[in-house]
């Protein structure tokens, strides 16, 4: 994957997290093209940068705590 892909998937699923709208990993995974290892790095990456996020599972997606 190329640094501009990369760059860009992430920055959609930081606004997919904000709208609590990424479902689970494997359906972001499949709505990315992209496997669920790889939607677990991107979430990690987010982690790093100062985002606290975990996946909610009355939701189904993944959201920033407070």
């Amino acid at each position: 994957m190329k640094f501009d892909e990369y760059n860009e998937k992430l920055k959609q699923i930081d606004q997919l997290i904000k709208h609590a709208n990424t479902g689970t990993p494997k359906e972001l995974a499949k709505q990315l093209r992209v496997s669920e290892r790889t939607v677990r790095r991107f979430i990690e990456q987010l982690r790093i940068k100062n985002k606290s996020i975990r996946f909610c599972r009355k939701t189904k997606s993944y959201v920033i705590e407070n």
